[in-house]
């Protein structure tokens, strides 16, 4: 086989990474074959083994490149160090999570989702995943400010809290979990679609919020 230079390689990695997230984005992350991202990039099967040993290497490409796009802590310290008080910190972030979710159910919300039923059906994929993706730590610098918050808002006086912390903390990320999978079911996979209910995901984290509110014992974040 004649020399290639480093830059083709690049590209071409680069071609078929583009061919297998647009797969993704319409077919479930467990069903995907080494088939459909041949047909999707246009490179021989032949071809496409030049550049990655099996599809598990493409996958974890795929998964690493979106953790990359949702690496969102920059925009979080942003809203944490504008904010003038607890309160408008907390509806600052859950406004940006529901605006986040919004634009990236499809590719971010709908691989983690799916990437759950991979490594429920498949252990042994589970591990060698795992041990080469690189973790997106969004989620929990999300929660850790949140929490940061709230202790500043108890602390001086400006929330009464009406559960126990470990309580809320329960609430709020199984709501967002919630959230999330009922959002990704309905617009990744036609789920709830009876025409009576449409998930929106801002007005959904919208709620969360003035919940989250209320049980801190301030209705500051009412209409």
């Amino acid at each position: 086989m004649p020399k290639v230079s480093h830059e083709y390689v690049k590209e071409k990695k680069k071609s078929i990474l583009e061919a297998a997230i647009a797969v993704c984005k319409v077919k479930p992350l467990y069903d995907i074959s080494m088939r459909d991202i041949i047909k999707a990039s246009g490179v021989s099967q032949g071809g496409i083994y030049r550049y990655y040993s099996d599809l598990d290497e493409i996958l974890i490409e795929v998964i690493n490149q979106v953790n990359v796009n949702a690496d969102y802590k920059h925009i979080i310290d942003e809203i944490t160090d504008t904010s003038n008080s607890p309160t408008k910190t907390i509806i600052k972030l859950f406004n940006f999570l529901g605006e986040y979710m919004k634009e990236n159910v499809s590719t971010v919300g709908k691989i983690q989702f799916e990437l759950t039923i991979l490594f429920a059906n498949n252990p042994d994929r589970e591990k060698k995943i795992l041990s080469n993706i690189y973790e997106n730590e969004s989620g929990q610098y999300f929660m850790q400010q949140i929490f940061h918050s709230i202790h500043n808002g108890i602390s001086s006086g400006c929330f009464q809290l009406k559960i126990s912390i470990e309580d809320l903390s329960t609430f709020i990320m199984t709501s967002i979990d919630g959230i999330v999978r009922d959002v990704v079911l309905q617009k990744c996979y036609g789920v709830f679609s009876n025409g009576q209910v449409q998930f929106d995901e801002i007005r959904l984290m919208n709620t969360l919020c003035k919940s989250v509110l209320l049980l801190l014992g301030t209705n500051e974040g009412e209409d």
